[in-house]
């Protein structure tokens, strides 16, 4: 087999499992932050993020669609719902969403969302756990105590450009000593069916790494003082996903479009 073939037969491979790559991205393997960047002193929704967004790519025959639902609170909060394999055809089971809550913020003009799975949502976990509705609390699940970060900025096109902090390039920090954390190999990785899983007779997992995904789950302890610190002196760019082959460029950049325009 020829080399483009081979590499044409690993992108159709991945791709294939793009859905699960994306779960995993945001909500297993995203980097987790116990103590997230705060928000403003006087919270408010960012009122050019609300709304609903759309995106559809197209990589070789495969197309996906996804959409982006942004709500605000009265407390200055916001709801995410975000729905993805869109049209998928009768071969999947539906539709699939998240749903997440947080909030705005920004560091040194750069915007960022904090993001973590709704408590309420998780409400029959935590009924005996003094589960509290309140926006100020975090929680008491290892399901809504950890948080996301995403780097945002909206384009003059009508575009909601969106960077996930990169679990590789958070992991390389924790190495470095900049960022205080723990690595933990993902319980999605372990098992015989990952340990055995080949492509070209090379393991899964290690091609995964020379994508620049990890297999690992990242649990940044830093304070939100360190943190802010960090940003402001290496710039966003140190968090975010560099693939110099730009094949999850659709990972590490999502670039929606308003629904209906502007």
């Amino acid at each position: 087999m020829k080399a483009r073939d081979v590499y044409v037969s690993f992108l159709n491979f991945l791709y294939l499992m793009l859905p699960l790559l994306l779960l995993i991205s945001l909500t297993s393997c995203s980097p987790r932050f116990k103590n997230p960047i705060p928000p403003p002193p006087e919270l408010k929704a960012d009122s050019q993020i609300l709304g609903t967004w759309t995106r559809t790519f197209k990589v070789d025959q495969y197309e996906y669609k996804e959409q982006l639902s942004i709500f605000p609170r009265n407390s200055g909060w916001i709801d995410v719902v975000w729905i993805y394999d869109i049209d998928r055809g009768p071969s999947t089971d539906g539709i699939n969403l998240l749903v997440l809550e947080g909030y705005s913020t920004s560091v040194n003009k750069q915007r960022f969302l904090c993001l973590r799975f709704r408590k309420k949502d998780f409400s029959w976990i935590l009924r005996d756990k003094d589960y509290s509705r309140s926006d100020n609390e975090v929680g008491a699940s290892n399901f809504v105590v950890n948080w996301i970060i995403v780097n945002y900025e909206t384009l003059n096109n009508g575009e909601l450009v969106i960077k996930p902090f990169s679990t590789q390039r958070v992991e390389e920090l924790i190495k470095k000593g900049k960022l205080k954390g723990e690595v933990v190999k993902d319980d999605v990785f372990k098992g015989q069916i990952f340990e055995d899983a080949l492509f070209n007779g090379q393991r899964f997992e290690d091609v995964l790494k020379e994508q620049g995904l990890s297999p690992n789950i990242i649990t940044v302890t830093s304070s939100a003082d360190e943190l802010i610190d960090l940003i402001s002196r290496e710039d966003v760019g140190a968090f975010i996903g560099q693939d110099a082959n730009d094949t999850f460029r659709y990972m590490n950049v999502l670039i929606f479009s308003k629904l209906g325009g502007n």
